[in-house]
C-alpha cells in the first residue's frame, strides 16, 4: 500500500502544556541535512586492534585484553591488522543509547556521538524525508524514530502539533490506519500520545495489539499517574516518561513487573525543570502544577527499580532547537546515569541502562555488549566509571560502526578519580 508523507510533526511534550511550540520551534529543513551530509568526511573503517583494554562486561571490568574491529563489527580474527592503539590499560564500554531524545539535524548527531551516544531513539518526527535521511550515516549515531503518533482531536498536543485532521483519532474511531500510515512512512515504533485528552482507552488496547500483530512495539507518552495507569493497562511495551503528579500505587508496578513493559523515565528533564531550569518546567506545564514534584519523580523511579522493571536512560534533550530552552544532547544522557545512581542503583547498573537494557527492549540484537558478532559502537574511557559514574564523561576515543568518530566532547575529568 502506497502511503502519502506527511509534511510536517512537531515535537510532543507533556498534556497540560500550555506553550505553542509552532511559536518557538526553529523549523529543520531537508536541504541543510542533505547539505551537512554532503560536507562530511568520513575517514575509512580500518581493521583495528585496541590493545591493553580493560572491557566492560555488562557488571564488571575485566583484565587487559585486546579488541579488533573489522567492519562495523568486533571479530575474534586477528588476520590483516592494519593499525594497532594501545590503550594504555584505559575502560571500554558499549556506545551509549538514548532511548528517549528529539533529534532534527546533523549538527544533533554530531553532538550526541561526541558524547558517545552511538544510538539513539527518536519520539517525534517533524519530517517523513528529514527523518529517514537522519537514520543510518556512517560515523554517526544511529537514529530510530517514531512518525505519525496517535493524538486525539480535543486538547493540547493536538493543538501542538501541525497534524492533518483526518490523521486524529477521534473516540470510537478504529486506530488500524493511524499504524498502517505510521509504518507505511518508515516509523521504527509506534507512539500513543496518552493524555487524559488523547485516544481512548479501547483505542490505546487496540492499537498495541494491532501494531504486536504486525510484529512492532509501542511506546506511550504518559508523565501523569492517570496516563501512566492506562498505558500499563493496554500493555504498552515502554512507558514514556514518569509520573510526577502523584505515586504509583504498589499494585500497578506490579503489574508493570507482570507484564514485562519496561520503562525511560527521562528523569533529566524532571531534575532540569525542578532545581536548575525552571523555565523548563514553566514551559511545559504553564501554571497547571497541583501536587507536581520532585520527590514524586524520585520514588517512582525507585520503585519501578525496586520492582526490577527493566529501565532505559533517555532523556527528552532537544539540544537548542527551542530558542528559549537549552537542553544539551550526548551530556544528557551521561547525567541521566548520574540520576539513576543518585536514586540507588549501582553504577554497572546505569551503565546497562544505557547500553544493553534498551538495545535488548528495543529488540536490537547487535548492539549494547562489547563481543565478536557486536557492532562496533565503542567508548574507550580514561577512568573507571564503576568508580564513579560520571567517569563517562571523560571519553578518550568514540567508535560508531567501527568509524572513529574525530571530535570526541572533552570535559573536565571527574575529580579524585584513577584509571583503576
Amino acid at each position: 500500500m502506497q502511503f502519502k508523507q506527511l509534511v510536517s510533526v512537531s515535537f510532543l511534550f507533556f498534556e497540560s502544556s500550555r506553550a505553542c511550540l509552532q511559536d518557538h520551534i526553529r523549523a529543520p529543513q531537508i536541504r541543510d541535512v542533505r547539505d551537512a551530509l554532503r560536507k562530511r568526511d568520513v575517514p575509512a573503517a580500518v581493521k583495528t586492534a585496541i590493545r591493553n583494554v580493560r572491557v566492560f562486561d555488562g557488571y564488571t571490568i575485566g583484565k587487559p585484553q585486546t579488541v579488533i574491529i573489522d567492519g562495523e563489527y568486533i571479530t575474534d580474527s586477528d588476520n590483516n591488522v592494519e593499525r594497532t592503539i594501545d590503550a594504555g590499560n584505559r575502560i571500554l564500554i558499549p556506545g551509549l543509547i538514548d532511548a528517549h531524545t528529539h533529534v532534527q539535524s546533523i549538527e544533533g548527531l554530531e553532538n550526541m556521538t561526541s558524547y558517545g551516544v552511538t544510538t539513539i531513539f527518536n519520539m517525534a518526527c517533524p519530517s517523513y524525508d528529514l527523518c529517514n535521511s537522519l537514520k543510518s550515516n556512517p560515523g554517526l549515531a544511529s537514529l530510530f524514530t517514531s512518525m505519525i503518533p496517535a493524538l486525539a482531536p480535543s486538547g493540547g498536543n493536538a493543538k501542538l502539533n501541525p497534524v492533518p485532521p483526518e490523521l486524529l483519532l477521534s473516540p470510537g474511531e478504529d486506530p488500524k490506519f493511524l499504524v498502517d500510515y505510521s509504518f507505511g512512512n518508515g516509523s521504527n515504533y509506534f507512539k500513543i500520545v496518552g493524555a487524559a485528552d488523547g485516544p481512548t482507552k479501547d483505542q490505546q488496547n487496540e492499537i498495541v495489539k494491532y501494531a504486536h500483530s504486525l510484529g512492532h512495539f509501542v511506546v506511550n507518552h504518559a508523565p501523569s499517574v492517570d496516563p501512566y495507569t492506562r498505558a500499563v493497562s493496554a500493555r504498552t511495551d515502554i512507558l514514556q516518561h514518569i509520573p510526577d503528579d502523584g505515586v504509583l500505587p504498589f499494585s500497578l508496578v506490579k503489574l508493570i513487573k507482570e507484564y514485562g513493559l519496561a520503562a525511560t523515565p527521562t528523569v533529566e528533564i524532571f531534575r532540569r525543570a525542578y532545581t536548575i531550569q525552571p523555565e523548563i518546567g514553566q514551559f511545559l506545564r504553564g501554571n497547571n502544577t497541583a501536587n507536581a514534584s520532585y520527590e514524586h519523580v524520585i520514588k517512582n523511579v525507585k520503585q519501578l527499580h525496586a520492582a526490577g522493571v527493566p529501565i532505559l536512560a533517555g532523556t527528552d534533550s532537544v539540544g537548542n532547537t527551542i530558542p528559549i530552552i537549552y537542553f544539551p544532547f550526548g551530556e544528557s544522557l551521561h547525567q541521566e546515569m548520574a540520576n539513576f545512581v543518585d536514586f540507588g542503583m549501582t553504577p554497572a547498573e546505569a551503565l546497562r541502562a544505557a547500553t544493553i537494557v534498551p538495545a535488548t527492549v528495543h529488540r536490537l540484537n547487535d548492539r549494547g555488549a562489547i563481543r565478536p558478532g557486536m557492532r562496533a559502537d565503542l567508548i574507550l574511557l580514561n577512568n573507571n566509571p564503576l568508580v564513579n559514574i560520571t567517569n563517562t564523561k571523560n571519553i578518550a576515543r568514540v567508535w560508531v560502526g567501527g568509524v572513529e568518530y574525530p571530535n570526541v566532547a572533552k570535559l573536565i575529568k571527574a575529580s579524585g578519580q584513577g584509571a583503576s
